[in-house]
C-alpha cells in the first residue's frame, strides 16, 4: 500500500540518517564531524519538510537517497582506509608514506558539473566552513 510504502522509505531515510552521523563520529576528525554533522542534519531537515509539503516528487527523495548513500559510502571507504594504514604503520609495517600522511577526505566533483544557483551557493557556504575550520587555508 501507499502508506507503508511512505512509512517503509521514512525508515529507511532514518537509518540512513543514523548511519551518518555514526560514520562522522567513527571516522571523521572533531572538527570535520561537527561540519558534517550540521550539514547532515539541515539536509535531512530540509527533505523531511519537504516531503511533509508534498513539494519534492519520490524520485527527487530518492536521489536524495541515493546520493548520501554514495556519501556514506565514500566516508567509510576512506576511514577503515585511513584507519588500516595507521594501523599498519604502528605495528612497523612498511606501508609507503604517501599512504599514511594522506589525509584528504571526500572526492573532486566532476568536470562540467552543473549546478543551480542555490546549488552553488550551498557549496561556497561548505567551502568557507570547511576553510575556516582547516585554519583559513
Amino acid at each position: 500500500t501507499m502508506v507503508s510504502s511512505a512509512s517503509s522509505s521514512s525508515m529507511r531515510t532514518l537509518y540512513l540518517y543514523r548511519s551518518l552521523l555514526r560514520a562522522h563520529q567513527k571516522y571523521l576528525p572533531s572538527d570535520m564531524k561537527s561540519l558534517g554533522d550540521s550539514y547532515v542534519k539541515a539536509e535531512f531537515r530540509s527533505i523531511l519538510h519537504s516531503n511533509n509539503n508534498k513539494t519534492t516528487t519520490p524520485e527527487q527523495s530518492q536521489a536524495f537517497v541515493d546520493e548520501w548513500q554514495k556519501y556514506l559510502d565514500q566516508v567509510v571507504a576512506q576511514g577503515r582506509q585511513r584507519h588500516n594504514h595507521g594501523a599498519l604503520s604502528s605495528i612497523g609495517a612498511v606501508v609507503p608514506e604517501s599512504e599514511t600522511t594522506r589525509t584528504t577526505l571526500g572526492q573532486d566533483l566532476p568536470d562540467g558539473l552543473q549546478l543551480s544557483d542555490e546549488q552553488e551557493a550551498q557549496l561556497e557556504k561548505l567551502r568557507m566552513e570547511a576553510n575556516k575550520l582547516a585554519g583559513g587555508k
